[in-house]
């Protein structure tokens, strides 16, 4: 790790990094927090927009991603349900489409990354298997921070 640089800053240069690869606009991470509840604790501005208004509706594809330990490719947010989450899309502008995959350590799920583009778009099989890979990445990362350093509240 850097020094002088700041878990909140490396992790948030991290998400970036990881948007870059897939090639979406912006990502965030969720980890499982206290009551078993997502909580955002790195991202793209516009992802740390998005995430607070999901913990007010209390659903959104990290939700669902979650309950049901699966990825969620959601094209167009304000698509009708199933396939959009059109009362978040009336809430948070500038992102139509998000790609939440489960983060999965000890065969437990920890969280959920989150992808998402400013515009609306097709998730092909393809991007999704990368976005997952791209997951048990972010989990290699925090298992490799949270060995030099102390996260509170988290055990990976």
């Amino acid at each position: 790790m850097a020094q002088g640089v700041e878990f909140p800053q490396l992790v948030d240069r991290t998400m970036n990094a990881l948007a870059d690869a897939l090639g979406a606009d912006g990502a965030a991470l969720m980890p499982v927090g206290d009551h078993s509840r997502l909580r955002v604790v790195a991202g793209s501005d516009d992802g740390r927009r998005l995430e607070p208004v999901r913990e007010q509706a209390g659903s959104g594809p990290a939700v669902e991603s979650l309950a049901h330990g699966v990825d969620v490719a959601v094209d167009d947010l304000r698509a009708a349900r199933p396939l959009g989450f059109p009362a978040l899309a009336g809430r948070v502008s500038g992102i139509r489409a998000v790609l939440t995959v489960p983060l999965r350590a000890d065969d437990r799920l920890i969280g959920t990354l989150n992808f998402h583009d400013r515009d609306s778009r097709e998730w092909p099989p393809a991007k999704v298997r990368a976005g997952e890979r791209l997951g048990g990445l972010m989990v290699t990362v925090l298992r490799t921070l949270a060995h030099k350093t102390s996260i509170p509240g988290q055990s990976w």
